[in-house]
């Protein structure tokens, strides 16, 4: 069928990524036709505009760190394709990888002539993972929502406890223009009797609070009146009179942090205080202010959205107090770049904008200025910041995870 696993990438890849729908019954069918079981599996789905991926590996770390055998479902990858689905922090092998893009084609077709419908490229990933932690055993699996929650390919399971970071506005085509429309989709993860843990901004409490009656859930909300800061290097903070220290970076990681607490200590009340210390130290998770080596201070950041970039501006003002930073922007065309490249003018020293090869890419040439320019080659972009910077300046990559992603992978290969 596929000779090597790049055809069977390029395949899963080329699948319609949006698909019209106004219900899961294509993916539950397709569920259903798979055989997958799932029911001894613990089961935590996290939602929210930004800091999913962090806040999963918090969990997850937790979770190793206790001896669980843990499988994460995170989206999308930086460098390779494996790193969608995860054993014990570990990318799938590609030979694994490659048996299931083989058996979602052969699944896809079945469902076809059953039902005349083929799966779109979320939910046939959706399905490779919910397959890989079926056939491996996984004791918990950590389940991060792709876009919104309510029609979400990975909606149709019955999770053990539900997380939502935050509401910002992302995705507004699929989600609508309002906070209250936004949140509205994602709080669709809940099923009644479920628990909610949330970090959300104390301004949808109220919306939350409702939502939550309507739908027969339990909820709770972690604020910043619920932690507070101790240190940034290293960056530490209290919580209940503990003391815990983070490797990630960013005033944010605090409350992904705090999730991830809250919410060990509802699925296993048991797991020892030094064990959440343990994983929350060692949790690491690529592209969120990952520092690489080159010929000048270079820093990765994933900030893709407005809200995201207000929060690096919080954390690189902090971090980097005193010091010039250069940022080094891209972004895809469903992005709110004006608001992104605002908030981005008030930190840094100089910006520089630039492409990179996506078919979803934003040209951000009409936003070109002489205290602003476009370089197309964002290697050319870069070298050029390199040069102009002093050896206490930083260069921020940001705008865009995919584009942080794409630089990764060529700063890393061309070593």
């Amino acid at each position: 069928m596929f000779e090597t696993l790049d055809d069977a990438i390029r395949w899963v890849e080329s699948q319609q990524r949006f698909k019209p729908k106004s219900d899961l019954e294509r993916m539950k069918a397709a569920f259903h036709l798979s055989a997958i079981n799932l029911d001894k599996i613990k089961k935590i789905h996290v939602a929210g505009t930004n800091g999913k991926g962090s806040v999963v590996a918090f969990l997850s770390m937790i979770l190793k760190t206790q001896g669980y055998h843990v499988g994460t479902y995170t989206s999308p990858y930086l460098v390779r394709f494996n790193e969608r689905i995860r054993i014990g922090f570990k990318p799938i092998e590609d030979a694994l990888l490659l048996d299931l893009i083989m058996w979602v084609y052969d699944l896809n077709e079945a469902l076809y002539k059953t039902y005349k419908e083929r799966l779109s490229f979320f939910e046939l990933v959706t399905l490779m993972a919910f397959c890989h932690f079926d056939r491996t055993g996984v004791t918990h699996m950590v389940i991060e929502v792709g876009l919104g929650g309510l029609l979400d390919a990975t909606n149709i399971l019955d999770y053990d406890l539900s997380l939502i970071t935050n509401i910002g506005y992302d995705h507004m085509k699929q989600l609508g223009n309002s906070k209250e429309s936004i949140a509205y989709n994602k709080l669709g993860i809940l099923k009644p009797g479920h628990q909610l843990l949330t970090t959300v901004d104390p301004e949808m409490h109220a919306f939350f609070t409702s939502e939550l009656e309507r739908i027969g859930v339990s909820g709770t909300f972690l604020t910043d009146q619920d932690f507070e800061k101790l240190s940034d290097d290293p960056l530490s903070f209290r919580h209940k009179g503990e003391t815990y220290v983070l490797s990630m970076l960013g005033d944010h990681q605090m409350k992904n942090a705090l999730l991830a607490i809250n919410a060990i200590r509802v699925l296993n009340p048991m797991i020892a205080l030094s064990t959440i210390k343990e994983g929350l130290l060692r949790a690491k998770w690529p592209g969120r202010l990952e520092a690489i080596d080159g010929p000048c201070k270079t820093y990765l950041d994933g900030a893709h959205n407005a809200h995201a970039i207000e929060a690096l501006q919080t954390t690189a003002t902090t971090l980097f107090q005193g010091k010039r930073l250069f940022v080094l922007f891209s972004s895809l065309s469903d992005k709110d770049v004006h608001a992104m490249l605002k908030t981005i003018g008030t930190f840094a020293f100089k910006t520089v904008l630039t492409s990179f090869p996506d078919h979803r890419i934003h040209d951000l040439s009409p936003y070109a200025t002489d205290e602003m320019p476009f370089v197309k080659d964002p290697f050319d972009a870069l070298s050029s910041l390199c040069q102009e910077t002093k050896s206490e300046d930083i260069i921020l990559i940001t705008g865009s995870l995919h584009f942080v992603g794409f630089m990764k992978r060529a700063l890393t290969e061309s070593k």
